[in-house]
Order: structure tokens, then sequence, then C-alpha cells
């Protein structure tokens, strides 16, 4: 096995509860690196009115360094406005030159500052944090990423430091740069929730011992499942909720994306294919067809299958829909924790969710990033980081 098939030969495990057992995770390779990006001020991105955009470009970064070696499977996660993923030492260079071109992107045409690096495994190793990897079966073609040890969270630390990230850091220098965003679409419309809300949740643990960590994840996780139900039931996703949009300031996203090097009259063309696109994937699931070997009947259910609505970087993150009582019913058993010095929380309830695509092929390969709308992670990332705050002053 070389290093760069480290990942795709990790075993996959077939339930959640596994995140919070480290008998069940890897040690990254002593040559991997880190990627790490993030929107800088995403809040007030977000407070003014760029949630949706926020999140494509988070879901850009994953797809951009996915596309520059298909055959090499990478562990993402994504975190609502941004994302980390872990490399090889073979695809650095090419995942330098697909960050660039992002963070160019993101400036262009969203007017958003994408804070882009790569940091060494043995530099995190050496400040004293692992980076140990698992994976999950999420649905027969979805796999899920899952990280402990710390280190993915002191490279997003490291990348957001204005002196100690500058070696780690990549700039454009002014530099207009492409790179290839093949598969990235946002062509949903919000899915409003089944029960009366969707929540963002995001959940750091904070124990004397790994094995005490593991223990209260551990807790959490079942008291989610007792509070909320098993996933078909609290799921954010569902069938009846799940519309194509025609809506042109929801597609722009894409658009933008896709499209950000583009002249006008392609642009112009991808307007038109995208629409064409939607109008037949409508009546191809409204009528049940099968079409060049896709099973468009059972399309939305795939697409349920295939999301990453709940995942673990060594902070719990999950979206959820659920009523009002049960969002307090969770909040009071977390704040009795936060009181007791065992986690910090955030939560943020919506009205609904919303969903960005990656789309390898229609006929089962194609993944779905789950947020909580007006906001989701990056709005429970600060309350969180609040109550850290605090417990530090």
């Amino acid at each position: 096995m070389t290093s760069d098939e480290f990942y795709s030969n990790l075993p996959i495990h077939s339930d959640f509860s596994v995140v919070s057992d480290l008998s069940k995770y890897s040690k990254l390779p002593d040559d991997w690196f880190i990627v790490s990006a993030d929107i800088q001020n995403s809040t007030g991105a977000i407070k003014a009115g760029k949630y949706k955009a926020v999140n494509i470009v988070g879901v850009s970064i994953i797809t951009a360094i996915r596309n520059i070696s298909p055959s090499i499977l990478l562990p993402s996660i994504f975190g609502g406005d941004g994302a980390s993923l872990c490399i090889p030492a073979s695809l650095v260079e090419k995942a330098k030159k697909a960050l660039i071109a992002t963070k160019f992107m993101a400036e262009k045409q969203f007017d958003l500052n994408l804070r882009v690096g790569v940091v060494p495994i043995v530099d995190v190793r050496n400040a004293g944090h692992e980076v140990f990897v698992s994976r999950y079966k999420m649905s027969e073609h979805y796999n899920q990423a899952a990280f402990s040890g710390g280190g993915i969270e002191y490279a997003e630390n490291l990348i957001k430091d204005d002196e100690k990230g500058q070696q780690y850091r990549f700039e454009n220098n002014g530099q207009e740069t492409s790179t290839d965003y093949s598969g990235l679409e946002c062509r949903w419309d919000n899915i409003p929730s089944k029960h009366g809300e969707t929540i963002a949740l995001i959940v750091k643990v904070t124990a004397s011992s790994i094995d005490e960590e593991s223990r209260i994840y551990n807790d959490i996780i079942v008291k989610i499942q007792q509070i909320y139900g098993a996933d078909n039931e609290c799921q954010p996703i569902h069938e009846g909720g799940l519309s194509l949009t025609s809506n042109i300031s929801k597609l722009i996203n894409e658009v933008s994306v896709r499209t950000h090097k583009e002249s006008v009259f392609s642009v112009i063309n991808y307007w038109i294919k995208l629409y064409i696109q939607n109008i037949l994937g409508w009546i191809f699931i409204t009528f049940k067809l099968n079409i060049a070997g896709v099973p468009w009947g059972s399309y939305k259910s795939e697409v349920i299958s295939n999301t990453d609505f709940k995942k673990f970087d060594g902070v719990l993150r999950q979206v959820i829909s659920g009523t009002k009582k049960q969002r307090e019913e969770l909040a009071a058993y977390l704040n009795e924790k936060y009181i007791n010095k065992q986690c910090f929380y955030g939560i943020h309830a919506s009205s609904s969710a919303l969903m960005t695509c990656m789309i390898d092929n229609r006929a089962g390969e194609h993944f779905h990033f789950v947020d909580a709308a007006d906001g989701g992670y990056a709005i429970a990332a600060l309350q969180m980081k609040a109550q850290i705050k605090l417990a530090d002053l």
C-alpha cells in the first residue's frame, strides 16, 4: 500500500457511534498534510444575506481539491463556512494552485475573504496534537470521514493566526488563476423542517483523558437519539421538502462559481443548460423515469441517504429536524454538561436546511452537504466560541 492509498484502505464502519471509539481510528501517515480553509468574518457575510454564498464557497474547496486527482480518495469535512481535508504529499503543489484559485474566485464573485493553507502533519505532531482518521458508512455510495486527536482544529486555528500561520497560508498575489469545480451544484430550494425547525448543533467535549472524552461524546450522541429519535425521524432532508428551484437569486451562486472565468456567452449558455437540466430533472423525478441508467424514481431517497447531516472532526456537528420542545430539552441537557465543565456547545435554530451538492454521477455517486439556513454551523460556532472565551477569562 502506498501512502496515497491510506484513506481508501481504511476499514468502513457501519454506524455513526464509532466516532466516539478511538480504537476505530488510524493515524494519519507522516507524509500527509492538512488542508484548511475558512471565510474570514463569515458572520458578517451571513448577516448581509450571503449565507448561501458562504456555504457554496465552503463546498467549492472540497470539490476543487477532489478534482485535482479523482483517483485518490481523500478524507474531508464541511464546516459551513469552510472545510478541512487531508492530502498526501503528492498532491500538495496541485492543492496549492486549487486553493489560491478558490480564494480568488471567492473574492471576485462573492466579495468573501477566504483564508487557505496547508499544514504538514509533522508540524501538528510537533505542537503536541494528532490526527486520527476513521470512515463510517452513511449509505451504499457515501462513506463519511471522521477525525479525532485535535489536529484538525489546531491546523484550522493556525491558518487563522496572522503571525504563526503566515508560513502555511497561501495568497493569490493579485494573479487570476482557475481550477476545476466540475460536479458542484446548488439547485435544490431550501428544505423546510418537517417538524417545525432545523437546528445546527456543535459540541466540543472537555475532559481530563481521552477515555473520558470518548465516554462523554458517546453519552451525548445517545442523548440526541433519545430526544430526536432515529435518523429517519430527525433527518433534515426529506422527500416532501426536496424541490428544484427556479429562483435566479438562489441559482446564481452555482453559476458564479462554475463560470467565474468564462465569457458572457458561456455564462448565458450555462444558465440555459441549468434551466433545461432542472426542467428535465423535474420531469424524470415526477414520472419516475429510468433515463441514462439513472432510476429517477429513487433519486430523492438517494439524496437523503447521501447527506452529511452528522459528522465528527474532534467536534460533534449535526443538522437536525425537530420541534422547539426537543431543542429546549437538548439545550438544557448540554447546558448542564457545560456548567459541569464537560463540554462547550452552540445551537442555531432555523425553519429550514440548505444543501450544496457534489455530483460524480447521478446513478448513486452524488453527495450532499447540509447546513441549517440563515447561518447554521457558523452561528452555532459563535455561541460555542463565546462559552470557550468565558472559560478562559
